[in-house]
């Protein structure tokens, strides 16, 4: 069972077990309440506001007129008063200039004063220019809008004998200075008698001016003085409804805010209601979380532990097959011995897919970033997948475009352990016909593609496909064999490298297996690879036997007894002497008594394990002088068991079961490195 399936059954046990299994979270659902409520009362203190400014605005609005009234009436006094100036001043013309001065001027005046008065009846907007003497500022101009009431007809009166007036005090202007003329006449003509009738007609015309001005300025005045206590009324009314009206707006909003508050408290109580229910949750789902981490870190373990034990056993068993089959037996023995390698490397194969698999399952699946040779790669995979293909009669290409990148940056083991997955279910499933691997880039990315003649699968067959422990059918099981892990584990591969795996497929016609990566290409070669190439090139030819380069005697180190011994038999066929420790102190005692060529360490020991045992080795080196080869030969086969080798001081690496050509393979690179330097030899 998975980590994650763990957790979720322990959730679901959880919530079943838990007291009250009624548990209730802080749900969306309540937190939209709480903001509904929230906006809700925001929009109610905002309309209130709105509400109450609009209010405001009116008493404003309506003191601003009366206001504007008053200032009418002003200016009705002031133009009456100006009325009055001119009038005399007409009187007292003598030249048709000043005459038509001032009866303009009088003509001016009475029609700002009819505008006034028709601004006080029916609205509109009166205007008030004055000259001023001051420097930068010739005039001052004031206007005021103003709309009538109906509900106000206090200075109708006003308005109706003023009105009249106004039309008088034109007339009598005209009638006026009909007298001038006249006056002006006779004096031209030197007709004394009739120039001082006219001037005592003008006498008399005088004398009734003052009671018509008199009459007028008393209604102007009259209606200034009833705007002014009316706007005084309004004002007083205006401060009473602000007041009120400030009062019913504090204590809506009040309400509100209490409202809010209220509704924010009984949600807080139900937010703690709910979260000491979710502390209690979330308490036990650490609980179970940590029980699952205890359980998966068990399971790595136990995975770890499984692999040591199951290669120990293996090594036998595959060792002693190879130390067989370089002996001399019948036929019919070889053919066993045969059957006994092949079966044991199936069920190796089997065992590194579980291993795989659980390291992907508890996410310890990491890739390795060095450099490699891409044709290189593609034609060690060519040969390995070719030989299966000729054994089985098929036949098998491996095609790359000509543009492929000499160096790539990546993890060439996963994308070699892939590629022959792949390449080799291609030819379980198919019984004839040929299997081909193309290379190329195809938009910008490097492109994989293996096809086959084989059966082929329907669409439920494709459905079935990268689960693991699944394959097409049960038939095609029992025929074809295999655990159906393969295909899962390379596509958990492929996509943890940037790519995925596509298949097209038709029963009868055979299957094509594509995935593309990025392409990270290797400007320069890694220091390891340049040292490793030099000492390459200075080493021997592989003609050289491995007994002419371990030029002295080997301490195999294993606490297994039946290790001990397919070690000792696989160095006696090498032409090798040997000596054996059981633990790494007695390892370490040894290499200290005796020189040796070469040390083949094992891992897990008791009393003191081989990455100990190897670094005292190299601890006493650093003191005394010299450095012995060491090769770890263990069960470990776990990814970073290799790295671990290293850091500790080993030279090489070689995972149980022991094939005996790869530790023929790596003594002597490790022994070429070896000659070539301490310098290189560090470098592994």
């Amino acid at each position: 069972m998975r980590l994650g399936g763990m957790l979720r059954w322990r959730s679901t046990l959880l919530a079943n077990q838990l007291p009250g299994s009624d548990l209730q979270v802080f749900s969306a659902g309540r937190l939209l309440w709480l903001l509904g409520g929230f906006f809700a009362g925001l929009l109610v203190v905002v309309g209130l506001k709105v509400f109450f400014a609009d209010l405001y605005g009116k008493l404003e609005q309506s003191g601003t007129n009366e206001r504007a009234r008053l200032f009418i009436g002003d200016e009705i006094v002031r133009i009456i008063g100006s009325v009055e100036t001119a009038v005399y001043r007409l009187a007292a013309a003598d030249n048709p200039a000043a005459l038509k001065r001032s009866q303009h001027e009088i003509r001016t005046q009475l029609d700002k004063l009819a505008h006034a008065l028709h601004v006080l009846e029916r609205g509109g907007v009166v205007r008030r220019e004055m000259f001023l003497n001051i420097e930068g500022r010739d005039e001052s101009v004031r206007e005021v809008s103003y709309s009538p009431s109906g509900s106000d007809s206090s200075f109708v009166m006003e308005m109706i004998e003023i009105a009249p007036l106004v039309d008088v005090i034109r007339k009598r202007s005209d009638e006026l200075e009909q007298l001038l003329v006249r006056q002006w006449g006779n004096r031209d003509r030197a007709d004394r008698e009739r120039f001082f009738a006219v001037q005592q007609e003008i006498g008399l015309f005088m004398k009734g001016i003052p009671p018509l001005f008199f009459r007028v300025n008393e209604n102007a005045n009259r209606m200034f003085a009833d705007s002014s206590e009316h706007l005084r009324r309004i004002e007083v009314r205006q401060a009473e409804q602000r007041e009120n009206f400030r009062r019913t707006e504090w204590a809506l909003v009040a309400l509100v805010v209490a409202l809010v508050v209220l509704a924010g408290w009984l949600f807080v109580r139900q937010t703690n209601e709910a979260n000491r229910k979710l502390r209690l949750a979330w308490a036990a789902m650490l609980t179970a979380k940590e029980e699952a981490e205890r359980a998966s870190r068990a399971k790595s373990e136990f995975v770890s532990r499984m692999s040591h034990e199951l290669r120990t056993p293996l090594n036998a068993i595959l060792g002693f097959a190879q130390v067989l089959d370089g002996e001399a037996l019948r036929p019919t023995h070889k053919n066993y011995v045969h059957l006994i390698n092949r079966s044991g490397q199936h069920l190796l194969e089997l065992i590194n897919q579980v291993l795989d698999l659980a390291k992907i399952e508890a996410g310890r699946l990491t890739l390795e970033e060095i450099g490699f040779d891409l044709r290189q790669l593609i034609g060690e995979v060519g040969t390995i997948v070719a030989e299966r293909a000729s054994a089985k009669g098929l036949r098998f290409s491996a095609v790359s475009a000509p543009d492929l990148p000499a160096r790539l940056v990546g993890d060439p083991t996963r994308l070699r352990q892939v590629l022959i997955n792949l390449a080799g279910n291609a030819i379980k499933f198919t019984e004839s016909g040929t299997v081909d691997l193309h290379t190329e880039i195809d938009q910008g990315r490097l492109l994989f593609s293996i096809r086959d003649s084989g059966i082929g699968m329907d669409a439920a067959a494709l459905s079935r496909l990268f689960q693991p422990f699944g394959q097409a059918d049960e038939s095609i099981t029992r025929r074809y064999g295999g655990s159906g892990l393969g295909l899962m584990i390379s596509r958990e591969l492929v996509q943890a490298m940037g790519g995925d795996i596509e298949v097209e497929s038709t029963p009868g016609q055979g299957s094509c297996f594509r995935f593309s990566l990025p392409i990270r290409l290797a400007e320069e070669l890694p220091a390891t690879l340049v040292q490793t190439t030099m000492a390459e090139q200075a080493a021997p030819s592989r003609s050289l036997t491995v007994s002419e380069l371990v030029a002295g005697p080997i301490l195999l180190v294993d606490d297994n007894e039946v290790n001990q011994v397919v070690g000792a038999a696989m160095i006696e066929q090498l032409g090798l002497s040997y000596d054996t420790a059981a633990t790494g102190l007695e390892a370490l005692q040894r290499s200290a008594e005796k020189s040796y060529a070469l040390i083949l360490m094992d891992m897990e020991m008791p009393e003191m394990d081989g990455l100990t045992a190897t670094l005292r080795i190299r601890q006493r080196e650093a003191l005394a002088g010299g450095r012995v080869p060491i090769i770890a030969m263990t069960a470990n086969a776990l990814q970073g068991d290799r790295e671990r080798c290293f850091a500790a001081g080993m030279d090489g690496y070689v995972a149980k079961p022991i094939n005996q050509a790869a530790l023929v393979d790596e003594i002597r690179r490790v022994m070429t490195l070896n000659k070539a330097g301490p310098s290189a030899a560090d470098v592994e």
